[in-house]
């Protein structure tokens, strides 16, 4: 899969999930004051994973609609046949359970997708875990990716990762707004 196809993929998604799932970026905790028991638990403040499944979701279906039903979309996927996922970060191998992963399972040279998603900023530690999915032997994914959903709140903020024919990892921005026209 050309690198201008897998980016386009994910842009498309992001756009589906901006503009079917806006209403999960909105989510606050609203302040006490005169604010009911019911509000409250109606108005809480989503972990990740749940834009996460739904980012998946959208990648998925659209990896189905282009005819690649090979690779399995999997949320925080944590196992590499029997062990833990680990890899070496800054010189420490440690189990490591990527937010989002696209691959096929139960095979380690066809890794296509490796995300780590963030509701607000992404830490150097999610960027070094994509690099590290990417560079490790054992999974070599052919791709990575970074995104903020909700740091800017007109916009969903990604890096994209990606090998140029030298074999360097090289990056480039991924920007889908979440105002709904």
């Amino acid at each position: 899969m050309e690198k201008e196809t897998i980016e386009q993929y994910i842009i498309e998604s992001l756009k589906e999930l901006v503009k079917r799932d806006s209403d999960i970026f909105k989510q606050k905790i609203p302040k006490l004051g005169n604010s009911t028991e019911k509000e409250r638990k109606l108005n809480r403040d989503l972990h990740e994973t749940t834009l996460n499944h739904r980012f998946a979701f959208y990648l998925e279906n659209i990896l189905i609609k282009n005819n690649f039903l090979d690779y399995n979309v999997d949320i925080e996927y944590n196992r590499n046949f029997k062990n833990k996922k680990n890899v070496k970060i800054r010189g420490v191998k440690a189990p490591i359970r990527p937010d989002i992963l696209v691959h096929k399972r139960m095979n380690n040279s066809e890794n296509l997708l490796v995300v780590e998603a963030k509701k607000h900023k992404v830490s150097g530690h999610d960027i070094d875990k994509v690099n590290a999915f990417m560079k490790d032997e054992n999974y070599s994914y052919k791709y990575g990716l970074t995104i903020s959903y909700a740091y800017d709140e007109t916009k969903i903020t990604g890096t994209f990762f990606y090998r140029k024919p030298d074999n360097k990892i090289t990056t480039s921005d991924i920007e889908v707004s979440r105002i709904l026209l």
